[in-house]
């Protein structure tokens, strides 16, 4: 929990994290990591169908 805190803290992003089930603190925690990495890269990743800069100056 506290390295979650520390990301979500100086990286001043929201996270929600439950976890549903598992037996296995070892097995929970890589779950963790692996499904907190995946929506990271889900929301940094650029847009294929964007091109250029990304802006809706003159658009409104």
């Amino acid at each position: 929990r506290h390295v979650f805190e520390a990301i979500t803290l100086h990286a001043q992003i929201c996270l929600h994290m439950r976890v549903l089930g598992g037996r296995d603190p070892h097995h929970i925690v890589e779950a963790q990591f692996k499904a907190f990495a995946r929506a990271l890269r889900a929301a940094v990743e650029p847009d294929p169908r964007v091109e250029g800069i990304p802006s809706t100056k003159g658009a409104l």
